[in-house]
């Protein structure tokens, strides 16, 4: 049916979001000058302030404009209709939605681990493909084959065997092991990307009653930029935010198995890298069940569903982690065999590093998480973050939807105590993990405010909305990904073509290119790369280590040595 509007919105609903919006829209603009240190050049070496000038300027005039021109749209009506039609084919939909994710990541993103996070778990993957738990390089060549401050932090590697392990822990290294075994880790991230698109709606559906609200739900997620970039990389926000999800579903009922259930799902997502994501989006869940009736019961089985992954992945890797490690300066016990000492060293050295990443926030520490907090408008369907306060507020009579809002709510306030910025990332990468249930509040605000007002125009408006930021912002921020990841590659000297060969990196601290240094965990590629320590250094290594090896290029970017006979 088709449905008639005018030009400008009349509902007092509609023209409160259109006001809102725009003045997020404003201060967006002014947040991202400040902070960004305007009007000095931005400088790459601080790249979450680079990041915010050169991509979310842009990103906040463009979402300014869509603001005003979903206005104006004709085919209001039309765009409505298209969300029952996504409500009636969500599995099309996943799958649609599933090949162009695959695409952007290998198009957009260059199918490149862009940060040494994702490397490390892409490298852990392969070692798992392979049937093996830690990688080999030889002992030699491990100081150049990971970048010495690098070692023990995203890699953990033994001078003394050779064998390397992600620092992550390995749940997420699993997920991807079997696309890894098929050479395919392009696709696991796109998969569970349309997976959590089901749940999305599914969640949407079950909490409001209403099967438009499935479609709205997956639309608002399509509609945003954060859902579709952080799917074509190789972060593990995606797998959080899905493995999150799956615990909501499993909670909206408390039977015993489903508690079990759930402890399971979320035993797995705090050892998807690291504890903390799921840790502060469970959190008023887990409080919640305490406050019902019968906790002893509730909480029994839910940690009966926790504990014995956490304690063979999460501790077994800690032990593993611990034999790598090597001496250590806050080692509590000397050096030695005894598995204890070991465990023991290893915990305290991460109490070292725990206390370092943690902070009290202060001024600086609080501006960073405002300007996150721009990232999460920037890349989301204009307005999603207001709507999914009004569904939160709207239906708080229902505690579930309540504890979405919480769940977002503890991670934005858990993150005000992480002692540093997000980084490489796109969109707002802390958060990310809790994105999920703001299409589901939104969706939700969508269908209360239509029953309540007995009015289509802020659907149709909204509709038109997400449409728009569908094409025009994704395509905005597939434009940045693909600039900013193509000039990354470009700082490392060009490959040749199907031969063995040594790639040297030059180490460049404002350009991230110790970052290149990327490599098979048993180096069964023909090209290695390296960390290059200066010319002379590289010939003098290259003669001792590879004496038919003949030097074909050099810039200020490294050198290429070709290993195989011309």
């Amino acid at each position: 049916m088709r449905i008639a509007f005018s030009r400008w919105p009349r509902d007092p609903w509609t023209r409160g979001l259109i006001t809102l919006c725009l003045l997020a829209g404003v201060i967006s603009v002014i947040v991202i000058l400040d902070y960004s240190g305007y009007p000095n050049p931005p400088y790459q070496l601080w790249i979450f302030e680079y990041n915010l000038r050169t991509q979310d300027l842009a990103g906040s005039l463009l979402l300014i404009a869509l603001v005003l021109i979903a206005c104006f749209a004709p085919g209001r009506g039309e765009a409505l209709s298209f969300v029952d039609a996504i409500a009636r084919h969500p599995w099309r939909v996943a799958a649609v939605a599933f090949a162009a994710l695959c695409l952007g990541t290998l198009y957009v993103e260059h199918n490149h681990a862009l940060s040494q996070d994702e490397y490390a778990v892409l490298f852990q993957s392969r070692v798992f493909a392979a049937g093996h738990i830690t990688g080999l390089f030889p002992p030699d060549l491990m100081a150049r084959l990971i970048p010495p401050f690098y070692r023990n932090y995203f890699l953990y590697g033994s001078f003394e065997t050779g064998q390397v392990v992600s620092a992550y822990w390995p749940g997420f290294a699993l997920l991807l092991a079997p696309f890894s075994f098929i050479h395919a880790p392009w696709a696991c991230n796109p998969l569970l990307a349309s997976l959590a698109l089901l749940l999305m709606g599914r969640i949407a559906v079950r909490l409001t009653g209403e099967p438009q609200a499935g479609g709205w739900a997956t639309l608002l997620a399509l509609g945003s930029p954060a859902f579709s970039a952080m799917a074509i990389s190789y972060f593990s926000m995606t797998a959080h935010l899905l493995f999150n999800l799956l615990f909501v579903w499993l909670l909206l009922e408390r039977t015993t198995l489903r508690l079990v259930l759930a402890g399971v799902v979320g035993s797995f997502a705090l050892v998807l890298h690291n504890p903390l994501p799921h840790t502060l989006f469970a959190l008023p869940w887990i409080v919640w069940l305490a406050l019902q009736p019968a906790p002893y019961r509730n909480l029994l089985a839910l940690a009966a569903g926790y504990l014995p992954l956490v304690i063979t992945l999460g501790f077994g890797w800690g032990l593993l982690l611990s034999t790598l490690q090597g001496a250590t300066a806050y080692g509590l016990f000397p050096l030695d065999d005894n598995p204890f000492h070991r465990v023991a060293n290893f915990l305290w050295g991460w109490h070292i590093k725990l206390r370092s990443a943690v902070d009290w926030p202060g001024d600086r520490l609080l501006s960073a998480r405002f300007a996150e907090l721009v990232r999460l408008w920037n890349w989301a369907v204009p307005g999603l973050p207001l709507l999914a306060a009004a569904g939160c507020w709207l239906a708080r009579r229902d505690r579930r939807m309540l504890l979405l809002g919480l769940s977002m709510l503890s991670t934005i306030l858990g993150c005000l105590f992480v002692a540093f910025e997000q980084g490489h990332g796109w969109g707002a990468r802390y958060l990310h993990p809790a994105w999920g249930v703001l299409p589901v509040l939104g969706a939700a605000a969508l269908v209360i405010a239509r029953e309540r007002h007995a009015g289509e125009e802020l659907g149709a408006y909204v509709a038109s909305l997400a449409l728009l930021s569908l094409v025009f912002a994704t395509l905005l921020r597939a434009v940045q990904i693909h600039d900013f990841v193509d000039t990354h590659l470009a700082n490392r000297p060009p490959l040749l073509p199907g031969v063995r060969q040594v790639i040297f990196i030059v180490h460049d601290w404002p350009t991230y290119t110790a970052d290149l240094v990327q490599n098979d965990p048993y180096l069964r590629d023909k090209v290695w790369f390296m960390m290059s320590f200066g010319p002379q250094t590289n010939t003098e290594f290259m003669r001792t280590k590879f004496p038919g090896a003949r030097l074909v290029h050099s810039d200020r970017r490294g050198e290429v040595w070709r290993l195989d006979p011309p």
